[in-house]
């Protein structure tokens, strides 16, 4: 890559940076990553499934609902517990290492 490349792959990706550290992302857009994006208040980032541990790792902003439905649909949690669904392990606000029970 030439240096005249290299210096305009940068200053997009600064742009890019700056362009998303004023605005946080809504319901169903991307957050978290490298450049950090925010989620919009009482919205929380839901890291990509499996990226327990990840640095960086983007996720999906989410609303977190009061109530959760009876439906038994395990999931494993990046923290080793087993949730009932998926609804109850956003509640918790912990990020999803993979569908079943953790084993």
């Amino acid at each position: 890559m030439s240096a005249k490349n290299l210096i305009f792959v940068l200053g997009l990706l600064v742009a890019v940076t700056n362009s998303t550290a004023t605005r946080a992302a809504g319901a169903g857009e991307v957050c978290g990553g490298i450049a950090g994006v925010r989620c919009d208040k009482g919205l929380w980032c839901d890291p990509s499934p499996g990226s327990c541990g990840v640095a960086d790792a983007p996720g999906t902003c989410v609303k977190i609902g009061n109530l959760c439905p009876q439906l038994i649909m395990p999931v494993c949690g990046c923290n080793g517990k087993t949730y009932n669904n998926d609804c109850e392990r956003r509640k918790s606000r912990v990020g999803k290492k993979s569908d079943g029970r953790c084993g």
